[in-house]
């Protein structure tokens, strides 16, 4: 599963009446049943964006026009940007012990850093 489905889950399981919209490249992306939810707003080509859960969204430069419409609705929507994951991967630097770190152990959090980015 991707990060952003699992970020995606952790955040559902903590506030279910939330839309959650993520920064994906060039995209503002719904997955799951939000994308379902959103739909019944907004209509949004869904596509699969991995084997257990749908996707819909529209381009970075449009945020603003469907934040309105979002707003128009009452809709409760949360904005995940990627400088939050970026965020989580300095957190996880700063918290580093560098004088009692095991190379695997180092080269483990590199590896899961690399997988974030």
């Amino acid at each position: 599963m991707s990060d952003i489905y699992n970020k995606y889950c952790k955040l559902k399981k903590e506030d279910k009446d939330t839309l959650y919209l993520f920064q994906s490249g060039n995209f503002y992306i719904f997955i799951g049943d939000d994308a379902n939810k959103i739909n019944e707003y907004v209509v949004l080509k869904k596509t699969f964006f991995c084997k257990e859960a749908e996707k819909c969204g529209f381009p970075l430069n449009s945020l603003d026009d469907y934040l309105r419409v979002f707003k128009n609705h009452g809709l409760k929507i949360k904005i995940i940007n990627k400088d939050d994951t970026n965020n989580n991967i300095i957190d996880i630097i700063k918290k580093l012990d560098l004088d009692n770190i095991t190379p695997l152990k180092a080269l483990n959090i590199l590896y899961d850093i690399k997988k974030r980015l």
